[in-house]
């Protein structure tokens, strides 16, 4: 059964026009092409294209450009679905003829991200009705007469669906709905703004952020991953939407009912407590290593006791797939909080991580008692193999050393502060560790 797909050569990937349509009529049917303009301005455009996909809209512009694009649709008359790894990239339930075609024209035009392509047919069906405002069932009976009107979203969503859980598929949308939301906490650094509330009868904590935009959608993603592979130290992602128009994001987690781990410790943990907290721990570090995914700042404050009695895992915002890298790109503009932020792995290096080295820290904490030191001796055991290394370059590299300086020369001025030293040198520590 054959099925209709989209291309669309954005203004600086034509001058491979001709070559890449020749290359389609060969391997495709060719229904339409027809030369676009976005409506609006082009970053807000490409922001409401892509929704919460895309990790910078400047870059975008500067990139592919914001002019006349042409848009092809074409049918693939043989679809044959199935996994397919193109440039790095892996690809499941794909049209595999689609993907390969896609990345040879991303060649064709020099850059990657200068050809957009569907895959699939909800993608195609997608996207079609955002650029022509005409549906896929419209375009099965022939290319739409008329005139053409793009209807480009300005909010994105997902909801997780109900038992067996499932991470909601992001689309075009509304804004889920959150009652009683009332704001506890701000962090002006990244503009987050944390609210507490419901969520379809289901208490919840509501995050917002207006800077690292991206990360909040990964924070959904990574967290819906884990929640699946270890549902007992993972809160549950209930919902995650992108304001294209304002460029903000939020995401709404499943509320933990209890203290953090640092109260705890405070009021006194027991033998029996942290032979159960030891668990969660294990729990939770063979889950990350299964996944494949880094979560960076584990330490007692992010560890959350539950009305269930087990630990859970909270703050996946700056998680990352350590398969697939990608960091936000303010977090990776800001370099100090890229660097020198993640304070759980200090003497590892500067841009080191190791979540079950983390963890082997939190468990230092508690009573030694012999599930505890079994735990721990095996996350010691386990740690080399799961160190992640992302070193700074160049000009990062050169700031950094300035920034060591700085601190320096303000533990001299500090000398008679013993806290404000402290503070200083385990700054310096992170900082000077494997330039």
């Amino acid at each position: 059964m054959s099925e209709l797909h989209l291309f669309v050569l954005w203004e600086k990937a034509r001058f491979a026009e001709k070559r890449i349509l020749a290359d389609m009529a060969r391997e495709l049917e060719i229904v339409c092409t027809r030369e676009l303009r976005f409506e609006d301005e082009p970053m807000r455009s490409y922001r409401r294209f892509y929704g919460p996909s895309l990790p910078d809209a400047r870059r975008k512009v500067r990139s592919c450009g914001g002019g006349a694009f042409l848009l092809v649709v074409v049918r693939d008359r043989a679809p044959a679905y199935g996994a397919c790894m193109v440039d790095g990239f892996a690809y499941r339930d794909v049209d595999v003829r689609l993907v390969t075609l896609k990345g040879r024209y991303r060649n064709w035009a020099g850059r990657r991200h200068r050809v957009h392509g569907t895959t699939t047919r909800a993608e195609f069906a997608r996207d079609v009705l955002m650029l022509t405002g005409h549906s896929a069932a419209e375009w099965e009976k022939g290319v739409p007469p008329g005139e053409w009107r793009m209807q480009l979203p300005s909010i994105w969503a997902a909801e997780s669906a109900g038992e067996p859980f499932a991470p909601g598929v992001v689309a075009p949308g509304a804004e889920p709905s959150v009652a009683d939301a009332r704001i506890f906490l701000e962090n002006k650094y990244v503009n987050d703004t944390f609210l507490e509330g419901v969520f379809r009868r289901t208490p919840c904590i509501v995050k917002r952020t207006s800077k690292a935009v991206w990360s909040i959608g990964n924070e959904y993603r990574l967290a819906s991953r884990m929640y699946v592979a270890a549902p007992t130290v993972v809160p549950r992602p209930l919902a995650w939407h992108y304001d294209c128009d304002a460029a903000a994001a939020a995401v709404v987690m499943a509320k933990v009912a209890g203290p953090s781990l640092t109260e705890l410790l405070a009021r006194g943990v027991t033998d029996a407590q942290a032979d159960g907290f030891a668990a969660d721990v294990r729990t939770l570090a063979e889950a990350l290593k299964r996944e494949g995914i880094l979560h960076r700042d584990l330490f007692p404050d992010n560890l959350l006791l539950d009305a269930d009695g087990h630990l859970k895992a909270i703050d996946w915002q700056l998680a990352i797939d350590r398969n697939h890298y990608r960091e936000d790109p303010w977090v990776a503009r800001n370099w100090k909080f890229r660097y020198v932020v993640f304070g759980v792995n200090r003497e590892l290096g500067l841009g080191v991580w190791n979540d079950f080295h983390a963890l082997g820290k939190v468990l230092a904490l508690l009573p030694q008692t012999a599930a505890v030191k079994e735990v721990s001796a095996w996350l010691a055991a386990a740690a080399p193999e799961m160190a992640f290394a992302a070193p700074p370059k160049g000009w990062t590299r050169f700031r950094l050393w300035l920034y060591g300086c700085s601190l320096r020369f303000q533990m001299l001025l500090n000398c008679r502060r013993p806290e404000k030293l402290a503070r200083l040198k385990r700054r310096w520590r992170t900082v000077r560790c494997r330039w």
